[in-house]
């Protein structure tokens, strides 16, 4: 009969990652510390009988409980406890797990086939957080991007801005208007007498006002919307 298996386990070598990994998690501080010694100090405790390390077909195997074992070793060697100190008082401040009955010894054996389904299960959850750690990197480079080709274009214009656009517009237009008048005056002026005059009874001859009238008209439309073009 097999115990069941209600959290992850890890080897060695992942386990002594994982709680290097929660060290930091709990005191901010990034401590480096070798599989082997890691698997020194869980020897150490099953030698003096503190603590007992599951075995997967004869091969040890960790879960939760020695996690917290491991971090609290942690603690207290970075404190400058010794090993036999830190076993001395280990089990008043952490549960730790009883060595198995040698009669029912089978009864503390892990099945090897749940093993696997717990690691891959945890895989699949890792896969799953780097994903998403993935996705989320992606939108904020996207915002990034976006924000950046935001900040590339001009601004819009205020409505003071655009009101003044249209005023110099205008008077920009009265002005060039107003300098094809005066070109349309000169040369009505450079036009034959004849053309330029009218009769006014039988003596009398003066400026045919409505013709030069036209004239100037004609001449400011045709120029103005060359100019316009």
């Amino acid at each position: 009969m097999y115990m069941e298996l209600k959290e992850a386990v890890w080897h060695i070598s992942d386990f002594t990652e994982e709680i290097q990994r929660r060290y930091e998690e709990e005191t901010t501080v990034k401590e480096s510390v070798h599989f082997n010694t890691v698997d020194k100090w869980f020897r150490d405790l099953e030698k003096k009988g503190v603590h007992y390390i599951q075995r997967v077909a004869e091969k040890k195997v960790y879960d939760e409980l020695d996690v917290d074992i491991a971090v609290f070793i942690m603690e207290k060697r970075s404190q400058k406890w010794s090993l036999d100190a830190i076993s001395n008082v280990l089990s008043a401040n952490l549960e730790v797990r009883p060595f198995p009955d040698l009669k029912n010894d089978e009864s503390q054996v892990l099945s090897e086939a749940q093993v696997m389904v717990e690691m891959g299960r945890k895989f699949e959850k890792m896969q799953q957080e780097f994903e998403e750690r993935m996705l989320h990197e992606l939108d904020l480079k996207k915002k990034e991007l976006e924000q950046q080709l935001l900040n590339r274009l001009p601004k819009p214009k205020t409505d003071q801005e655009i009101r003044a656009e249209k005023t110099d517009i205008m008077i920009s237009s009265v002005r060039e208007r107003y300098e094809i008048e005066e070109k349309a005056i000169a040369e009505w002026n450079t036009l034959p007498m004849e053309q330029r005059v009218k009769k006014v009874g039988f003596f009398r001859k003066e400026e045919d006002m409505l013709k030069r009238d036209n004239y100037i008209r004609e001449y400011v439309k045709k120029h103005f919307e060359d100019m316009v073009r």
